[in-house]
Formats: structure tokens, C-alpha cells, sequence
């Protein structure tokens, strides 16, 4: 199986509250840019999302390629939320290639799990590819990486 993580795009300033922070104009354009990277190399077939605006801004950018494609909303891969138990959960999902949007640090904290290897921080809206056998800690190996140029 296949898992590609994705951090949002650029939200500009921190605002209160976290979860309405919106895309920036820059953010939108990492986004699309990071879309149509993914829609050149991969047929993803569940996307899991946090419910934070951003994150939903910036999975809307890739759905524009892949609009059938099953969407859930997971509350637990937000900023502050822990990463052991967001690994159990989306372990318990199902597909062949799933992508996943959500946010630094819990995204950082999530890979540094899942190949067991250091914490190792995502530009904005930057795409990585892991394979593994099954979604479980120290099981995933890192096979691709895109970081958008706007």
C-alpha cells in the first residue's frame, strides 16, 4: 500500500481561531501545484482530512483531479493532536493509496512513526509517498517527495 502525507498550504498570518485559518493566495497555488503532481503519478482511492479549513482548502485543490474519491473528515491528525493514536486510527482505514492532509507537527510526527526515522519537518503543502506492507509503525519506507516552487 501506498500513503502519501500532505501538509497544508500557506494559511499567511496565525489567527485566532486556528481552525478558520484559510489559504492564502500563496497556499492556493502550492496546493494546485501539489494537486496536479499527485494527479500525474497517482490514482489515490480514500483521502483522510483534518477538519481545519486549511487542510480542507487544500485537499479541495487535489479533489478537483479525483472527484469520486471517498473523503474522511478525522479530527485526530489535527496541530496538537498525538500522533501514536492517529497511526492506530488510520491504520484501521482501508485502501490500496490513500492521501492524507493535516498539519506540522502532527504530520512530521506521523512519517518519523511510520518509517522510524527523526522527526523531519514538511515545507507547506509538500507531498511525500511512503510504501509499506501494512499502515503500522516502523513498517514504511519514503519513495517519493514533491515540494511546490511558488
Amino acid at each position: 500500500m501506498q500513503l502519501i502525507l500532505v501538509r497544508h498550504g500557506d494559511a499567511g498570518a496565525y489567527t485566532l481561531p486556528d481552525h478558520e485559518r484559510n489559504l492564502s493566495a500563496l497556499g492556493q497555488a502550492q496546493a494546485s501545484q501539489t494537486a496536479a503532481w499527485l494527479a500525474e503519478n497517482f490514482e489515490p482511492d480514500h483521502f483522510i482530512v483534518s477538519p481545519y479549513n486549511r487542510a480542507q482548502q487544500t485537499l479541495a485543490q487535489i479533489q478537483q483531479f479525483f472527484p469520486h474519491v471517498p473523503v474522511t473528515t478525522y479530527e485526530g491528525i489535527t496541530p496538537d493532536n498525538d500522533a501514536d493514536i492517529a497511526v492506530d486510527a488510520l491504520g484501521e482505514l482501508v485502501g490500496d493509496c490513500m492521501v492524507v492532509v493535516c498539519h506540522m507537527n502532527i504530520i512530521a510526527k506521523i512519517a518519523s512513526i511510520l518509517t522510524d526515522e527523526p522527526l523531519d519537518g514538511f515545507a507547506l503543502a509538500e507531498a511525500r509517498v511512503y510504501d509499506m506492507g501494512i499502515l503500522a509503525p516502523s513498517l514504511a519506507a519514503e519513495i517519493k517527495r514533491f515540494v511546490p516552487t511558488c
